[in-house]
């Protein structure tokens, strides 16, 4: 019987590395957006400064969207789990709507709900990526190397000649996925494994990525 982790790429030649967000880039962002959302509330219930409520409101959320992009940057591909993706897309829409009151086209009560909402679900992506396991893999490749398709089993395959965007993908669930791309780094070209939407406290059986990495490593042995 074979064992979950003897089937690690770590016995096959892949090399653990960490991605992982910087948390003041992210919360720094994300916290300071909250301050100008609250000044929006505030002179919309004391009816004082009302000509700056879209301002401070679309200021605030732009600062949600630098924090959010800081929180996904090290980590490709991760508007494929639906919890990252719902957050930046309330986020849009907290933008647009701001844009709407500007114009006078929306109330601006809407304009604070939507950003409340926004805060909400940014908030809830943000804590979901920080709980990842961080199951990031890399191998060195050769350019000229195709991905060995034949052996990947129910795998999303999108290009097997190398790129540096998703090569394929093997969904678990709407959260949680493995993703095969290519990278540069300073020693040459590289093939990265990404996990994405393990939590930290589970442990990940990597028999269900159904990969046979004697074949990812043979030819570069």
């Amino acid at each position: 019987m074979v064992r979950a982790r003897d089937k690690s790429p770590e016995n096959f030649g892949w090399q653990k590395i960490e991605l992982k967000p910087n948390p003041k880039a992210v919360l720094y962002p994300l916290s300071w957006g909250i301050l100008p959302i609250t000044f929006s509330v505030i002179m919309a219930f004391t009816g004082k400064g009302e000509q700056w409520i879209e301002w401070l409101g679309g200021f605030g959320i732009l600062l949600f969207l630098v924090g959010g992009v800081a929180a996904i940057g090290p980590r490709q591909g991760s508007f494929n789990s639906m919890k990252v993706a719902l957050g930046f897309f309330f986020c849009v829409l907290a933008l647009f709507s701001w844009i709407l009151v500007a114009t006078d086209n929306l109330m601006y009560i809407y304009g604070i709900l939507s950003s409340l909402l926004a805060l909400t679900m940014m908030y809830r992506s943000i804590d979901f990526i920080f709980k990842d396991s961080g199951l990031v893999y890399q191998l060195r490749w050769d350019a000229k190397r195709f991905l060995p398709t034949e052996s990947m089993r129910d795998w999303d395959v999108r290009s097997a000649r190398f790129a540096q965007n998703t090569m394929a993908l093997k969904r678990f669930d709407t959260d949680s996925f493995a993703q095969i791309y290519g990278f540069r780094t300073k020693n040459g070209l590289v093939l990265r494994l990404d996990i994405f939407g393990i939590h930290q406290e589970s442990r990940f059986d990597f028999r269900t990525l159904e990969l046979n990495f004697d074949d990812f490593s043979s030819e570069e042995e």
